[in-house]
């Protein structure tokens, strides 16, 4: 029964084998095919480019078609982005290409190779037309079919602080007007750009940057002055005119000197232009002299700057102020003035000259009578001198007698006052000794009163005093027969007697009394 069964299992396990072989060789042909198949309706577009498709078969397109539309033979217009996309191939071929890169600071300009015709006059085109397009494209990427467009980068506009643009149309019809008003007309815009960064169709417009500011034109002598004449004389003015441009004024000035030099030809045929017809106008309705006085001068300052600003603001130049520094005068009217200024002065000193030669008499008699008196009071005063010389003289010798005479008075009357005062000073040396000997008695008297006339008393008391301050005496009982016991009867008395207090002899407790001797 073993050995029957063997055979039959390896037929199953063969014909297993077999089996997946088949099955695995079917999937790895599916695999193939589903790939191949993948691959030929499949196509994929990468980050970055995009997929222009052309087809095969449809209708014709028209004579100025250059990209088709979905149902027409040839480049599609339509482009696919990045992924995946099924594309028929029999009916369909495809092709990649980049995308459009519009860098930061440019802008694209697109020109479209196709499209209806422009009409007469006009040179921008719009959507279906061929040729410039109106619009333009600013920075970034853009899936534009190069087959029917063209893209040409440029610099976009950049207006700098300090500047404004002027927009000028390049294309277009020329206009009749100072300013292009329609979107087809040429000519220069109304409108300014102000600073910032502008992406605008170069092909239409043409920026032109214009300073902005306030600005001076000087006028000084003798390079430059401003000239003017005034009843036959010729006067220099040094002046200083403050002037600016606003900006909405740009455009009107713009297109009446153009655009090479604007501040140059403002200065020249504005403010330089006006500046000297004001000059010349003004300066006829004065004179040379009125210049020599402030208020008229004040006035021609304040007439031409008034009238300097207002023609000038009619030019579309607003001026802040006209500053008028110097006024030459011309030097042969200066010559006239200090001519009849001389005369006049001549004329007041021939009326003034004899009166002034009279008072030069005058002058010269005083003097000489001066200086008589002069010598009169010299003479006078040299006598009154010799006279107080003498009388000095005469007082000196009475003088020195009298010294000598009070000299001996004196010292006599020194010689009584000093035995007196010797006479009185041994009087009070004697009552001063008198007294301190009758003080001393009465000292004694007293003490010996204290010690009760006691003399023996007195006389240890005195003794005491005399000792040493640093002496110590002290006695001690040391039993019968010594020195303290033996004190008694001797006439020896340690301690002073009170007033009053027995003396035949002291108690046992005094006689144990230890004496200090110093204290």
């Amino acid at each position: 029964m073993r050995n029957s069964r063997l055979p039959i299992s390896g037929l199953a396990v063969s014909y297993l084998k077999r089996l997946a072989i088949i099955w695995g060789i079917i999937a790895v042909v599916g695999l193939v095919a589903f790939l191949l198949t993948w691959n030929a309706f499949f196509t994929y577009v990468p980050p970055g480019k995009h997929l222009v498709i052309m087809a095969k078969d449809g209708e014709p397109m028209a004579p100025d078609q250059v990209l088709a539309e979905p149902g027409q033979k040839g480049i599609q217009k339509e482009v696919l982005g990045e992924g995946w996309h099924f594309v028929l191939p029999i009916a369909y071929t495809t092709e990649l290409e980049d995308n459009t890169i519009i860098p930061p600071g440019k802008v694209g300009i697109v020109t479209a190779r196709g499209g209806d015709p422009l009409p007469p006059g006009k040179l921008l085109a719009k959507e279906g037309e061929r040729g410039i397009q109106r619009h333009v494209l600013p920075p970034g990427a853009y899936r534009i079919n190069r087959h029917g467009y063209d893209v040409a980068p440029v610099d976009a506009v950049q207006i700098k602080p300090g500047y404004v643009g002027v927009q000028q149309r390049r294309l277009g019809q020329d206009g009749k007007r100072r300013f292009a008003e329609g979107p087809d007309e040429k000519g220069i815009l109304r409108e300014v750009l102000q600073p910032g960064l502008y992406y605008v169709n170069t092909q239409e417009f043409k920026i032109i940057p214009v300073e902005v500011g306030i600005f001076q034109t000087t006028y000084y002598a003798p390079d430059k002055p401003l000239t003017f004449n005034t009843k036959g004389f010729e006067m220099k003015m040094d002046c200083t005119i403050e002037w600016e441009v606003l900006p909405e004024e740009m455009p009107a000035l713009v297109a009446e000197y153009g655009e090479s030099d604007l501040q140059k030809a403002v200065q020249n045929n504005v403010i330089d232009l006006e500046a000297h017809k004001i000059s010349r106008n003004k300066g006829l309705d004065y004179g040379v002299e009125d210049f020599l006085v402030g208020s008229k001068r004040q006035k021609f300052q304040e007439d031409f700057s008034q009238e300097l600003k207002r023609v000038c603001k009619e030019k579309n130049v607003t001026v802040h102020s006209a500053f008028i520094r110097n006024i030459d005068i011309p030097d042969n009217y200066m010559k006239q003035m200090r001519d009849r200024q001389i005369a006049e002065e001549t004329n007041k000193t021939n009326l003034v000259r004899d009166p002034t030669l009279k008072s030069d008499n005058d002058v010269h008699r005083e003097e000489q009578m001066i200086e008589q008196k002069i010598k009169e009071v010299q003479f006078e005063t040299e006598r009154i001198v010799a006279g107080i010389k003498t009388e000095a003289k005469n007082i000196e010798s009475t003088t020195d007698a009298q010294i000598k005479n009070m000299t001996a008075d004196y010292e006599a009357k020194i010689a009584t006052i000093q035995a007196e005062q010797r006479r009185v000073l041994g009087e009070a040396e004697a009552q001063a000794k008198k007294l301190k000997e009758t003080a001393s008695s009465n000292l004694l008297a007293l003490k010996l009163q204290v010690f009760q006339n006691d003399g023996s008393a007195f006389l240890r008391y005195s003794l005491a005093e005399k000792l040493n301050p640093q002496l110590r005496l002290r006695l001690f009982h040391s039993g019968p027969g010594t020195l303290w016991t033996n004190m008694d009867g001797k006439g020896m008395t340690l301690l002073v007697p009170a007033p009053g207090a027995p003396t035949a002899s002291t108690t046992t407790a005094e006689k144990t009394a230890s004496v200090d001797g110093g204290k």
